[in-house]
């Protein structure tokens, strides 16, 4: 059975560095498949991928707000919290997506 370009592709990255984990080659197969059906491939759009000790910066009010991620969470004026809308909210007082709220979306 030939290789296409792709499987080649993935052939090449595995042998130069590592096999793909299974949740990975998970998630390239149904891109593919979906590709294959529409000849588009969207997003997922829940997922965030920011490297841990970025540094989140809003100005909101006149006021600048920095958000620290981290491995589960963020840290926001020394505090832990799970989601990036929970700040938000803290911020505004009122319910924020907070991924918008910091440009990250």
């Amino acid at each position: 059975m030939a290789l296409n370009s792709f499987e080649k592709r993935i052939k090449e990255w595995e042998q130069k560095y590592r096999p793909l984990s299974r949740d990975v080659m998970r998630k390239i197969n149904k891109l593919v498949e979906q590709y294959d059906k529409t000849q588009k491939v969207e997003k997922e759009s829940n997922v965030l991928s920011i490297a841990d000790g970025t540094k989140l910066v809003r100005e909101f009010k006149g006021k600048r707000y920095t958000v620290i991620v981290l491995n589960d969470g963020y840290e926001f004026n020394g505090e832990k919290y799970k989601s990036l809308s929970a700040i938000a909210n803290k911020i505004t007082g009122t319910r924020w997506n907070g991924k918008k709220f910091f440009g990250v979306a």
